[in-house]
C-alpha cells in the first residue's frame, strides 16, 4: 500500500500529477551537483544525450517524521511502453549495480550520490520517445508492480499518479541549434585619386538569385555601407557619400542563401563620382564612372 509518509517523488513541480514531467529524476554531469537538494523548487531541463553517456539522479523529500534511508531503481522504456513494466530496462552504476541509495531526514530532501548510466542510441522518432521512470525501495517498502488492468498510457498516468514513491520523465533531446547557410564574399581595393572631395554613387543590384537571401556591403574603415539585408530582385541598394581627398578603400561584398541547398546569385555592381562644374555656375553634375562588376556568388565564385 502506498506510504505517502516517507521518501517521496513528484509527478510534477507543482506536486503528483502524472504529465511525464517529474522534477525529481535528473540528467546530470558525471558528478552529483548539491543543487538537486538545495534547489528543490527548480526543475532541470530532462535534456537526454543521444549516443552518449547520461548520468541520472533522483531525490526526494522525506514526508515522514524520521530518518528515511532508501534504494533508488530507475527504468528507461519508450513513452508506448509505459504500461507494460515488463519492457522497461533498468539502469546500473558504474560499477554494476541496479539500485543505488537515497537518505534524508525527516522534512528534507535528499539526493542518490551514485549516478545511474543510461546509454540509448540515436534520438528516437519524437512520437516515440525515450522516458525514465524511478522508483524508491526499502524500509518495509515493496517494489511496486504495474496491475494488469493498466493497459494504455492514460491508464498509466491515472495509476502511477497515486504512487508516490514512483515517477517518471520524458526525456526531451537536445535544442536543434540552427546552422547558417554558407556566406560568400568578395573584395576589391577601390582608389580614387581624386584631388578634392567628391560624391561617391554605390550601386548594388541582385539581377538574379534565391529568394530569402541577404546582402551586405561595407567600406573598409567607414561608415558606408549597408548591413545584412534581405535583398528584392532588382532592388538597387544605393548610397551617395562624400568622401575625402585621394580615397582609398577595400569594398566587400557578402552573399548569404537563405538554405545552404540554395542556387547561385549575381548582382551588378557600380562605382561613380559626381562632380559640380565651378566653370560654367549653372550648377551642373558631372558624373564620372568609376568600375563596374559582375558578381556571381554560389557554389562557384566569380566576378568581372
Amino acid at each position: 500500500m502506498a506510504n505517502p509518509s516517507w521518501l517521496t517523488l513528484r509527478g510534477e513541480l507543482s506536486g503528483h500529477g502524472a504529465d511525464g514531467t517529474s522534477p525529481d529524476i535528473i540528467l546530470g554531469g558525471a558528478q552529483p551537483d548539491p543543487k538537486y537538494t538545495s534547489e528543490y523548487g527548480t526543475a532541470f531541463p530532462p535534456i537526454g544525450k543521444f549516443g552518449g553517456t547520461n548520468y541520472v539522479y533522483v531525490r526526494a523529500k522525506n514526508a515522514g517524521e524520521t530518518m528515511a534511508i532508501g534504494s533508488v531503481s530507475v527504468y528507461a522504456a519508450r513513452i508506448g511502453s509505459l504500461q507494460n513494466q515488463s519492457q522497461w530496462v533498468g539502469l546500473t552504476t558504474r560499477d554494476g549495480r541496479n539500485s543505488t541509495n537515497i537518505s534524508a531526514p525527516a522534512g528534507k530532501v535528499g539526493a542518490t550520490g551514485a549516478a545511474l548510466i543510461w546509454e540509448p542510441g540515436d534520438a528516437p522518432p519524437a512520437d516515440a520517445p525515450w522516458c525514465l521512470i524511478a522508483q524508491i525501495t526499502g524500509d518495509n517498502q515493496p517494489v511496486i508492480k504495474v496491475p494488469h488492468t493498466v493497459t494504455d498510457k492514460a491508464g498509466f498516468d491515472t495509476w502511477i499518479a497515486d504512487q508516490p514513491r514512483m515517477a517518471y520523465v520524458v526525456v526531451q533531446p537536445p535544442a536543434v541549434v540552427p546552422v547558417e547557410a554558407p556566406s560568400f564574399a568578395w573584395s576589391r581595393k577601390v582608389e580614387l585619386a581624386n584631388a578634392d572631395p567628391v560624391t561617391l554613387d554605390v550601386s548594388l543590384t541582385c539581377t538574379q538569385g534565391p529568394p530569402g537571401g541577404s546582402v551586405a556591403y561595407s567600406f573598409d574603415g567607414t561608415q558606408i555601407g549597408i548591413g545584412k539585408t534581405h535583398y528584392q530582385i532588382g532592388l538597387a541598394y544605393s548610397q551617395s557619400p562624400t568622401v575625402p581627398a585621394n580615397f582609398s578603400s577595400t569594398l566587400s561584398v557578402a552573399y548569404t542563401p537563405a538554405g545552404d541547398d540554395d542556387g547561385d546569385a549575381q548582382f551588378t555592381l557600380t562605382l561613380a563620382t559626381e562632380s559640380g562644374d565651378d566653370g560654367g555656375g549653372m550648377g551642373e553634375t558631372t558624373t564620372t564612372p568609376v568600375a563596374s562588376y559582375t558578381l556571381r556568388f554560389g557554389q562557384t565564385r566569380s566576378a568581372s
